[in-house]
């Protein structure tokens, strides 16, 4: 009998410490090699190749790996070459179209203006809520631009000066509230984390600069080591397209399993999909999410931790989630973190101190109803330039009842009251994954982005779900 559990736990040890892509940033022979000047060049043909998958040409490659290749030969000049680099890239991507380019170098220079008003002034107005006058300027902006005269070079002027801004809204925002982490003289990281070379969505990958100073390389064996991380993510991320691909090709080819958007579109045109068709389309979309999401989370990542900084994963393990919290911060985690920093803490730390529930309840809702919210309104500008910024509000009916949804569920997950953890791997882990994985099936049914149909439309799919028709 002792023989056995010895064996057992033997096994579960192995299983538990088995690995699809080895830990290779633990071998002690492969970092030496990788610092050596032929295991540099290694490490970066290999990663350059596998970069290769996603890019779409060769010069694209090159264009990113030429930064890279310095930072990695020249580690001292890191946040130099991490300031000029994107600036180049978008000089030579808008070579033939001088107004973005200059669009897009004035909002870099505004930025960098509003750090430095925001350091010389820290108890002014400004300086004291930098955030809050950048979306309200942002926000004014835009009916300042929906204002102008219709083909006219204001009206031209002011909507580039709206796109170039959205895409760098977010990144001046950890700027300013970066403000008094490090002394204003070391702008390098400031000006690089503006746009980052690794790219990123409208959301920061990683936060501002002063998490980068947090987990930047100090020296040639922690470069080294983060460099093996990224190309093991890299690879991650290249299995999961490859998987992706797999996924689609089997259940959307060959079984004919609609899309989401596509079953609610047969759907609102009278030829509703079977239920159980219906219910295959939210469990695929779940785990779809998670693979788009995973796949440009890691890449980014992977190229962050080339460049020699040591970020977390943007997608970590969401299966693995227990509560409706945990697996909001897993699946998004820069998001979660935009919407924590900029709007959480602050309604947190100002309002309704004295009632701890209530308190909690209103941040939350202030970051993922308020915030979410917000946030997608401000990168979706050209809808309020199309169709104006009421209209703009007046279309968005089913992300805000998403948002509120959202908020809601994350405020059960935060409030209720929890016993002792069950025993078991069925109770304690898979029940309450499967749990978070129906909450956000359900969920899914009005994430669109696409904005074809109203709130009720929805409503009626979901309802259609659990043989509910009205």
């Amino acid at each position: 009998m002792v023989a056995q559990t010895g064996f057992t736990s033997t096994r579960a040890k192995g299983l538990a410490e088995f690995r699809l892509i080895p830990r290779i940033e633990t071998y002690p022979a492969v970092v030496s090699f990788a610092q050596t000047p032929l295991g540099k060049v290694a490490l970066l043909a290999v990663f350059a190749l596998g970069m290769r998958y996603f890019l779409p040409d060769l010069p694209s490659v090159l264009t990113l790996m030429l930064p890279i290749a310095l930072i990695t030969f020249l580690p001292e000049y890191r946040r130099f070459v991490l300031a000029i680099s994107p600036i180049a890239i978008v000089a030579m991507q808008s070579a033939n179209d001088l107004l973005t380019l200059g669009l897009t170098l004035a909002v870099i220079a505004l930025g960098i203006f509003l750090y430095w008003c925001a350091m010389r002034w820290p108890e002014s107005r400004f300086g004291k809520r930098p955030v809050l006058f950048l979306l309200t300027g942002f926000t004014l902006l835009i009916l300042l631009a929906r204002a102008a005269t219709p083909r006219s070079w204001p009206h031209l002027i002011l909507w580039g000066l709206v796109g170039a801004l959205a895409s760098y809204l977010w990144f001046i925002a950890y700027a300013l509230t970066d403000r008094n982490s490090k002394p204003g003289r070391e702008l390098t990281l400031e000006v690089a984390a503006l746009r980052p070379l690794w790219g990123s969505t409208n959301t920061p990958f990683p936060k501002g600069a002063a998490y980068l100073r947090r987990i930047e390389a100090k020296n040639p064996e922690q470069l080294a080591i983060f460099q093996l991380k990224g190309l093991k993510l890299l690879a991650w991320a290249i299995l999961l397209a490859a998987l992706q691909g797999l996924w689609y090709r089997f259940f959307h080819g060959y079984l004919r399993i609609p899309m989401p958007d596509q079953a609610l579109t047969m759907s609102v045109q009278g030829t509703p999909v079977a239920w159980h068709l219906r219910w295959a389309c939210q469990i695929l979309a779940y785990f779809e999410l998670i693979f788009t999401f995973s796949i440009f989370g890691h890449r980014i990542i992977a190229v962050c931790r080339m460049a020699g900084f040591n970020a977390l994963r943007n997608t970590y393990r969401p299966l693995s989630a227990t509560t409706i919290m945990e697996f909001f911060n897993r699946f998004y985690y820069y998001f979660k973190e935009l919407l924590v920093d900029f709007f959480f803490y602050p309604a947190f730390l100002r309002y309704w101190k004295r009632h701890k529930r209530i308190r909690m309840i209103f941040a939350t809702f202030a970051a993922a109803f308020f915030g979410n919210s917000l946030y997608h309104l401000m990168r979706d500008w050209q809808i309020a330039r199309d169709d104006g910024p009421w209209r703009a509000i007046a279309s968005y009916q089913v992300l805000f009842f998403y948002n509120a949804f959202l908020a809601a569920g994350l405020c059960v997950s935060q409030l209720r009251k929890r016993g002792p953890k069950p025993a078991g791997f069925v109770r304690a882990h898979l029940l309450p994954a499967v749990g978070v994985g129906f909450f956000y099936c359900i969920l899914n049914v009005f994430d669109s982005d696409e904005r074809m149909y109203p709130l009720i439309e929805h409503l009626k799919y979901l309802a259609g779900l659990f043989f509910i028709h009205f």
